[in-house]
């Protein structure tokens, strides 16, 4: 089951990231300052019992202005994390949180005229790779990095347009 995650959720979320992404950077200074932000939202996939099991961080920000210094400025929808618990790896539950964001963002897209969802995953992690390309993510730049100088992928796909949305 996925629920929003409330500031109760926070030190789990920090803990279950820094250890999913702890060969990326310090996640424990990273993740806090994410949540602290107003246009962050985060999700936890949860048992029965209410344990976590992994969550999902979906941004929205605007898009610095030197990007296209003379058009509108644009809203951005930004994947920031997903991480599932590695007991809990290999059972949809990764799929469910992303389809989960995919939803949110296209459900604000056409208020908020957001065109696509964003995200940025390691170059080595060929299973989240996978999980995104199956969900219509594509590669549009394949030299970010992470703090610590690993090489990393941005991925991006469209969101749909509903009817009577341009």
């Amino acid at each position: 089951m996925i629920r929003r995650a409330e500031l109760a959720d926070h030190a789990w979320i920090i803990a279950t990231g820094a250890e999913a992404y702890h060969d990326l950077g310090d996640y424990t200074l990273i993740l806090p300052s994410w949540l602290e932000q107003p246009g962050v939202l985060a999700w936890i996939d949860h048992d029965a019992q209410g344990r976590g099991r992994g969550f999902a961080m979906l941004g929205f920000y605007l898009d610095e202005p030197s990007a296209n210094p003379s058009g509108p400025t644009q809203v951005i929808a930004d994947l920031l994390a997903l991480a599932v618990l590695p007991s809990f790896q290999r059972r949809g539950i990764g799929s469910n949180l992303l389809h989960h964001v995919i939803e949110v963002a296209e459900r604000v897209a056409p208020s908020s005229h957001i065109a696509t969802l964003r995200l940025t995953v390691a170059e080595t992690n060929t299973g989240a790779q996978r999980l995104y390309a199956r969900n219509g993510f594509r590669v549009i730049d394949g030299s970010a990095t992470y703090d610590r100088g690993q090489k990393a992928l941005r991925m991006a796909r469209p969101l749909s347009q509903r009817p009577g949305t341009a």
